[in-house]
């Protein structure tokens, strides 16, 4: 095989204020033609989609030779993560101007490509003339885990055995090891005729604008020349001038916004393009602050809109919240090209100020717009987000440690971190030994794959000798099967004391069972379950397998919620099933509130405690969760507002962080069954980002939570019309005296509907009890409804701290 030469050529992914790119083509035949469309999807972006569809470029046909993943695109590049994948293009004959290959052409060839992780993967990429492959580039090696692509480019000389095959077509074979992605993000083939080569351009920024001049050795006295540009380069090229001189200024542009620029000599035929350069020109004038500011307030979110300055040149917007008096203001939401923003976590019970400030694209950013005040409707303690305390500090906050600066400083002794693992999900129980267990997932930091390690991961055993932290890893396997492995782990408290544990092993529902959370833990075997009435189709079957959690229930039988949201319970006190599938998934579900209800949901947790069933599902890309709450653990009613978003990260001395995604909620219970803490995984960064090597990673942490008060109607006959007063029964508890710690004016108590929103029925008399305080609620303003299963107790102690609880009612 004839075997050039090739020139590897490292690109920065930072455009610079002027950056050259590279020579258009003289006779384009695939890729890159500026100022016209790319031939034959030689940029790969003819189908736009991610590497889970299984798209397929018009111009282009894979095979996978060794291995079981198909090849495709993702996200404007082809990609193969397969042992051994060849690609082709079609024939190289797009172009009329060049019909046949004519021995001694010179063919200019380059092309980017990006290695996902760092391994032993490579590239190989040749010409094909009927039956005579010309590589140009042989087992090309990639950096990895860099997310930069690298360019690599050269030139063959046609043979006379090529010209007499005809046109050829590019092949790219592609060897990856570790099913890591191999992308190939363009390919451009060119004939090099100088008689069509376009001009030599420069650009400049000038006082008064963007200056481009130009030579062209072709050029006769009479030519005339047009300029394309281009504003984003997934638009087409727009002619913008016409001229007979070798130098124009560009003046109506929009500064700090990066153009690519593009001449051609005029005639018959048009030249080729010049090499495109890319220039802006920044300005230090900052845009006038956005107007007509106004807050539509929602139950428990606000809608801020805006107009936007009268400036051209904006590219983004901020928006601030800070408290009733317009302090303590912090950015809720940066980098909007949208004129609203709805604030899903906004302070209850006061006024909450709004300032939304405009940048453009030079990085100049306005003053703060006037500001606006807005007041939800809900008050504290109608949102499951209202529960998280702020965390202790077990060790010290630190800025030492792996992450992102919005995690820094924290304490790594708050649930469990190490710099050596990653942690993503697990349970913390508290064992008959006195001590708090967790069973939780991990995979080495430092991995090939970084975060996306996690189908390799173990499940470990740590514990601590308090509810958030540190737990220390006691066992590296909490179980002997298969040496560990498995994802997703989750404890069922069993009736009888024990537990059972589900992980999922080699992609299979495991149940194992132990009367330790220390183990040793005996697999039971692979749950089974009878979706033929779900309403689901068979490929989203997968979802009764993954991420499970569930209750042991009074009856003996098993009740899971499943990975996006739908019911399933056992046929009888089989752990393994079989399990009918009740319910539908959350997404698009009428039980859901309308601007949560379109949400991608997965990473649910189910508890129950002496009143009723629990539960939080995770929106995955809204980076925000959910709380509903069930009489049977089958139909639910979803309370106002979020069960967490990243931001509910904070110290008890005022000190917060903010994470990029919280995930894989689980719930600590106490004897009662109910939930004193929240354990969830923490990333800092976006998944992808999480690389080997790096000083990002992942953790599980412990939040503290408003532990629910515990209550009981004194009724024996169901609550009707005919009732005047709610007889409540307050317990005492260790570190809780009704009599002597609550503001009985604070308290409201009846339906959730009426006391969420501050109303409801006032306490009118309190008597004590042996086991704590029976308050009187008046009836009238309780507004309990056949619906109702249980009465809503909101309030406050007498220092001010948010009192909450729940109380079954007597059966209609």
């Amino acid at each position: 095989m004839n075997r050039p030469p090739f020139v590897p050529r490292l690109a920065s992914c930072v455009l610079a204020c002027l950056l050259a790119c590279p020579s258009s083509a003289d006779i384009p035949l695939l890729g890159d033609r500026a100022p016209l469309p790319p031939l034959l999807d030689g940029d790969f972006e003819a189908v736009r989609a991610s590497w889970r569809a299984g798209k397929q470029s018009p111009h282009w046909t894979t095979r996978t030779l060794q291995g079981n993943t198909n090849m495709g695109l993702h996200e404007g590049a082809l990609f193969s993560m397969s042992a051994l994948g060849i690609a082709e293009s079609d024939v190289l004959g797009a172009n009329p101007d060049y019909p046949t290959p004519r021995a001694g052409d010179t063919l200019d060839w380059s092309f980017g490509a990006d290695l996902e992780y760092i391994s032993n993967s490579t590239l190989t990429v040749s010409l094909v003339f009927g039956e005579h492959e010309r590589v140009l580039a042989e087992d090309v090696e990639l950096q990895g885990s860099d997310k930069q692509v690298e360019h690599f480019e050269g030139a063959y000389t046609v043979t006379e055995e090529d010209a007499a095959a005809g046109l050829p077509f590019v092949r790219v074979t592609f060897r990856s090891e570790k099913s890591i992605k191999l992308l190939l993000e363009y390919v451009n083939v060119s004939v090099r005729a100088p008689e069509r080569a376009g001009p030599d351009v420069a650009a400049k920024v000038v006082d008064d604008g963007i200056a481009l001049n130009w030579s062209d050795p072709n050029a006769q006295p009479n030519s005339q020349f047009r300029i394309y540009r281009q504003a984003n380069p997934r638009e087409a090229y727009q002619p913008i001038h016409t001229t007979s001189s070798t130098r124009f200024v560009d003046r109506d542009f929009i500064h700090g916004l990066n153009y690519r620029y593009v001449v051609t000599r005029l005639g018959e035929p048009e030249s080729a393009g010049s090499a495109p350069v890319v220039i802006a020109k920044a300005d230090a004038q900052a845009p006038t602050p956005p107007r007509g500011v106004q807050a539509e307030v929602f139950d428990a979110e606000v809608n801020v809109r805006w107009d936007a300055p009268s400036e051209p040149d904006v590219a983004s917007y901020t928006v601030y919240r800070g408290n009733a008096q317009g302090q303590s203001r912090q950015a809720i939401a940066q980098g909007l090209n949208r004129r609203s923003f709805i604030d899903f976590t906004p302070a209850k019970g006061v006024n909450n100020t709004y300032a939304v400030v405009a940048t453009d694209h030079s990085g100049n950013e306005s003053q703060p717009s006037e500001p606006i005040t807005a007041r939800v409707k809900t008050v504290p303690g109608a949102s499951f987000s209202d529960l998280i305390r702020p965390m202790p500090i077990v060790g010290e906050l630190r800025s030492d440690l792996w992450g992102a600066d919005s995690v820094l400083p924290r304490d790594p002794s708050n649930g469990i971190e190490h710099p050596d693992w990653s942690y993503w999900g697990g349970r913390p129980v508290k064992d008959h030994d006195g001590r708090y267990h967790m069973v939780v997932t991990r995979w080495p930091a430092n991995a090939t794959k970084g975060h996306w390690e996690w189908p390799h991961s173990t499940v470990a055993h740590a514990v601590s000798d308090h509810p958030v932290g540190p737990y220390r890893v006691e066992r590296e396997t909490a179980y002997d099967f298969r040496n560990g492995l498995g994802h997703n782990p989750n404890i069922v408290l069993l009736n009888d004391g024990t537990y059972l544990l589900y992980s999922l092993i080699d992609w299979k529902p495991t149940m194992l069972h132990s009367t330790s959370m220390a183990g040793p833990w005996k697999r039971l075997g692979v749950l089974t379950y009878d979706a033929s009435e779900s309403g689901e189709p068979e490929k989203l079957h997968y979802r009764f397998e993954r991420n499970l959690s569930g209750v042991h229930l009074n009856d003996g039988r098993f009740l899971f919620v499943t990975k996006a949201g739908a019911m399933m319970v056992s046929e009888d006190a089989n752990p393994l099933g079989p399990y009918k599938v009740l319910t539908r998934p959350l997404q698009g579900n009428p039980v859901v509130p309308e601007k949560y209800r379109n949400s991608n949901y997965e990473d649910p947790v189910l508890w129950k405690d002496e009143v009723q069933f629990h539960m939080i599902i995770n929106a995955f890309l809204d980076y925000r969760a959910i709380y509903l709450r069930s009489p049977d653990g089958i139909h639910w009613i979803c309370d106002p507002g979020t069960a967490y978003t990243p931001g509910v990260t904070a110290y008890e001395d005022g000190t917060r962080t903010k994470w990029y995604k919280l995930e894989r909620p689980h719930i600590l219970q106490d004897e009662h069954g109910r939930a004193t803490h929240l354990a969830l995984a923490a990333i800092d960064v976006p998944k992808r980002q999480d690389l080997a090597r790096d000083k990002h990673s992942s953790k599980n942490m412990v939040l503290p939570l408003v532990v629910h008060k515990r209550l009981a109607m004194q009724h024996t006959e169901p609550i009707t019309g005919e009732t005047t007063r709610l007889e409540v029964l307050i317990r005492s508890e260790p570190s809780f005296d009704p009599s002597r710690d609550l503001d009985l004016d604070s308290l409201r108590f009846g339906a959730s509907a009426e006391v969420n929103f501050g109303r409801g029925g006032r306490a009118i008399e309190n008597i004590r009890h042996d086991d704590g305080m029976l308050v009187v609620f008046e009836d009238a303003d309780a507004g309990l409804l056949a619906e109702d299963y249980v009465g809503k107790l909101l309030g406050l102690t007498k220092d001010g701290k948010l009192v909450i609880g729940f109380a079954r009612l007597p059966q209609r």
